[in-house]
Order: structure tokens, then sequence, then C-alpha cells
């Protein structure tokens, strides 16, 4: 491991970050997103503080842009980390666990949940000590046959929606819902194989969860917000834990 660099990635971080945390959600949660930066130096500078493990992940990776994703990722959520724990020890001293199903967690704190996810485009983190939350950020230019991945994977009413407009259109409402479905599982602390058909959503006249499982408390224990750009779409979901 190359000498750690701390300071100067949380001063890039500290820069380039933007708050997401939507009104409607800031008694509890905290969003923020970061760009993915093209500067080679970022990512060595991000790299001095992975782990020997995260290092030979990287590795594997077949091209520089999807390694460059990969170090900058880990090392934001160690700057997450860094700002939630509140102290300043070096980055490469905040490491994350995940649970069996996948969710990250830091051990000295281990009642806040957090959330992360990522596209080409960037970074989304999310945490809260109240609440479970869920993050999922997606690139909203890749091209899809979005009707034929909705009769598939989304609900009968949320299918229609998709069918309606057809085209680009068609692809942004298939992406709102998806990241909405990935959200929502990670706010349960599931992944994609529990289902994505366990959530449904309306997203006019407003957006709302209108079925959420049973085992989970139901729809009125959800709460679901959403922040796009041009390229890409950030959604998060929060639920009550009691």
């Amino acid at each position: 491991m190359t000498s750690d660099r701390s300071d100067r990635i949380n001063d890039f971080f500290a820069n380039s970050t933007r708050d997401l945390t939507p009104a409607s959600a800031c008694h509890a949660a905290r969003v923020l997103y970061a760009p993915v930066s093209s500067d080679p130096e970022v990512t060595r500078c991000c790299s001095s503080v992975l782990s020997d493990t995260e290092l030979r992940r990287a590795d594997r990776f077949a091209t520089r842009s999807e390694k460059a994703l990969f170090i900058q990722r880990r090392a934001f959520r160690r700057f997450c980390g860094g700002l939630v724990l509140g102290t300043p020890q070096p980055l490469s001293q905040i490491a994350f666990s995940e649970t069996e199903k996948g969710r990250p967690y830091l051990s000295a704190l281990p009642d806040i949940w957090f959330g992360f996810s990522s596209c080409r485009f960037g970074f989304a983190g999310a945490w809260s000590s109240t609440h479970g939350v869920g993050i999922d950020v997606e690139d909203q230019t890749r091209e899809l046959e979005a009707a034929e991945l909705a009769h598939l994977f989304f609900s009968e009413a949320e299918t229609k929606v998709i069918e309606g407009p057809g085209g680009q259109a068609s692809r942004q409402t298939f992406f709102q819902l998806w990241s909405l479905k990935e959200a929502a599982l990670k706010s349960i602390g599931e992944g994609l194989p529990f289902g994505l058909d366990a959530f449904e959503f309306k997203l006019i006249p407003s957006l709302r969860v209108v079925h959420a499982p049973p085992d989970h408390g139901g729809s009125e224990r959800f709460s679901a917000h959403m922040s796009e750009g041009t390229e890409s779409c950030t959604a998060l979901v929060i639920r009550s834990l009691t």
C-alpha cells in the first residue's frame, strides 16, 4: 500500500460532492453525490487509502476506466464514513464490513444504516441513524429495451406507464422505476435476488410507494425520493424502523 493521502482525498471530495438530500427527507437521512474524476492523479491518491484486498480487486478489472471507477468509489465510501465518524483518522483506517447480503456498515457505529451506489458518471452515498436507507444511481444514457424488461420485472401498472410514451421518455421512466426498486431493496437490507416486484411505485401525480413487503411493514413504512440530472438519476428510499 502506498502512503496514505487522506488529506488530499478529503479535500477533493469536499470540493466536488453535492448534497442531494431531499428537503422532505432531511430529518431522516443525508445523501451525497460525487462525480467520477478523469484525472489519473485523483485515482492514484484514492488508491493510497484502499486495502491490499481492494487493490487486488481493482487489478482484476478489464479496463482502466472500470478500475478507476472502483478505486474512486471505495475511497468515496471511506470519505462518507469519515464524515459520520467525525474523527480525523486516516481514511485507510476506516473499514466497512458487510452483512451476508452485502449491506455495508461500520463496526464502530453498527446502528448507522449506510447505502452506496455508482454508475459511470458518479457515486452516491446515504446514511441514517434513525431509518433504513437505500440509494441507487443509474446511467440514463444506456440503451436498452425498456418495455421488454418491464414485462419481466415490473408490475402490470408500471409496465403500462413505461410502454405509453415510447423512445427516450420510456427509457427515462424505466430507469426511474428501476432505481427506486433497487433503492427500496437496499432499504430492507436485501439485493436484487429478493425480487424487483416486491415493491411497486407510482410516479404521477406524485412519487409514492404503493406496495411494499408486508413483513417489512407495508407501504406506509416507506417513502421515496428522486433527484435527476441530465445523464443520471438517483433514487432514495427510506424505511421507518419503528
